[in-house]
């Protein structure tokens, strides 16, 4: 027997949203982010190709769209531009962007675990930020 729970999942964004509000929202789903980044582990990779083939295997394994990984020299960051993030209905801001934050720490701690990660770099979005395609999401791995 398969069971849907996009209409539960769905309400409990809109509940939680609505009694917490969307900083405890972000805080709380980028820990569960980090948490199963530490469950969906990528192996040890030694180039930014590796690193993002690696990326795109587990986010194929999660249903959670991929990713394109560029170095921005100048801001001396990291950019991750995600497509096809999972969205919620219209829940999140900008809505459908629910799940935003929860990338993010999956992001984080999966760019965290990988050898010589500087312990003070984060991951950085602005959800209202205009992207390179409808439907991407740009997160910055920097300090």
């Amino acid at each position: 027997m398969t069971v849907d729970f996009t209409l539960l999942l769905t309400e409990l964004a809109r509940e939680f949203d609505q009694q917490a509000g969307s900083e405890a929202r972000d805080s709380f789903l980028h820990k569960v982010g980090r948490r199963i980044g530490r469950r969906a582990t990528l192996p040890p990779c030694g180039t930014l190709l590796d690193l993002e083939l690696e990326m795109n295997v587990q986010l194929a394994t999660l249903g959670w769209g991929q990713t394109r990984l560029s170095l921005d020299e100048a801001q001396a960051s990291l950019r991750l531009t995600h497509e096809g993030l999972p969205s919620l209905g219209s829940t999140g801001t900008p809505p459908g962007s629910w799940l935003t934050a929860c990338q993010a720490g999956l992001y984080e701690q999966w760019l965290m675990d990988q050898p010589d990660a500087a312990e003070d770099c984060r991951i950085k979005w602005d959800p209202q930020a205009p992207s390179s395609a409808p439907g991407s999401l740009l997160f910055e791995y920097g300090k």
